[in-house]
């Protein structure tokens, strides 16, 4: 069985809330690196779409897409005022019910400080002995500096939220699931 790695960065667009997860098999996480790393520019280290311009912004879509890779990106309703954690952790919860569909075993987390990684700690911690998982499925949180792999749902969940003509670039690739905000 192809065990997978899923990379995992949230976006915050109006009226919604997107945690992006890429999907990795272990055997093909050297050419997604080198991929990443190829479309790094000089003197940076670290892709980052919002930076970029158009003509960039496409060269770099188009050879993730190249890419063999899947995306889930989990979306759910937010004001945009309010913490983000709510959302984040309905999105969380989600995802935790995917992984065996998925196949993860390796989640990692873009770091969003010390205290709200451990909520997402505290919150998959439990979604994951509920779902009987916390055996097969590992998590951490890292930096773009210190995972070159962030990049990759930065840059689809940008594109995803973006205007046209971004989405369509990356949305074949792309799972897309409706979180409802619990009832």
């Amino acid at each position: 069985m192809t065990a997978f790695h899923g990379f995992i960065d949230e976006s915050i667009r109006p009226g919604r809330y997107r945690l992006t997860v890429v999907r990795v098999a272990s055997a093909d996480l050297a050419e997604a690196a080198r991929s990443v790393r190829r479309s790094i520019p000089s003197g940076q280290y670290r892709l980052h779409l919002s930076s970029e311009g158009p003509a960039r912004r496409r060269q770099i879509l188009r050879s993730l897409v190249e890419l063999p890779i899947t995306e889930l990106v989990l979306e759910t309703p937010y004001d945009g005022r309010s913490n983000d954690q709510l959302p984040r952790d309905r999105c969380l919860s989600a995802l935790a019910t995917c992984l065996p569909e998925w196949g993860i075993s390796v989640l990692v987390l873009d770091t969003r400080g010390q205290e709200r990684d451990r909520r997402d700690r505290a919150r998959l911690g439990t979604d994951l002995t509920a779902g009987r998982l916390e055996d097969r499925v590992t998590y951490s949180h890292r930096g773009s500096r210190d995972e070159l792999l962030i990049a990759l749902p930065d840059a689809i969940g940008w594109a995803i939220g973006a205007a046209r003509p971004w989405p369509d670039l990356v949305r074949p690739l792309c799972d897309i699931r409706l979180v409802p905000e619990a009832g």
